[in-house]
């Protein structure tokens, strides 16, 4: 995800970066050690344990600029501005390694519908005009083998 990330939204272009379930926040200190400004680099995660953890690794790092903060991408605001300003906070880069993944599997409504299904809203309230949203996936090579069956 760094190398395309340095490929496609450079450290050059000051992009403000949302990681969408920032467990122990390896993905924002790869970016760090590839010349992104830690100031711009945010991470939140639903379990604050992993967020206290993501800091102290982030400050033995050379990290301790990079934010992290509780929260829960479906329903809480991933704060990017000072407290009182009542700007919706955007991001020129969402990415995403695994949370959509932990979504999809909660527990499903009254409609049956997984929770997921409010993932892509959310993207779009949060992304930047032009930003991008990178996701990690599975695949297997036979995969497409499979499916022309």
């Amino acid at each position: 995800m760094v190398d395309w990330a340095l490929k496609n939204v450079p450290p050059s272009s000051n992009p403000a970066v949302l990681e969408v379930g920032s467990g122990n926040g390896t993905l924002l200190l790869g970016l760090l050690e590839a010349g992104y400004d830690g100031s711009t680099l945010y991470g939140i995660d639903c379990s604050e344990g992993a967020i206290a953890f993501a800091r102290a690794v982030a400050e033995s790092r050379g990290g301790s600029n990079i934010t992290f903060s509780q929260c829960d991408f479906l329903v809480d605001e991933p704060m990017r501005h000072e407290p009182t300003d009542q700007r919706p906070p955007v991001w020129d880069l969402i990415m995403d390694k695994g949370t959509y993944d932990a979504i999809a599997l909660g527990t499903k409504n009254t409609d049956g519908h997984s929770p997921a299904i409010h993932y892509p809203g959310r993207l779009a309230k949060l992304l930047t005009s032009g930003g991008i949203f990178l996701i990690t996936c599975w695949f297997h090579p036979f995969s497409e083998m499979l499916s022309l069956g």
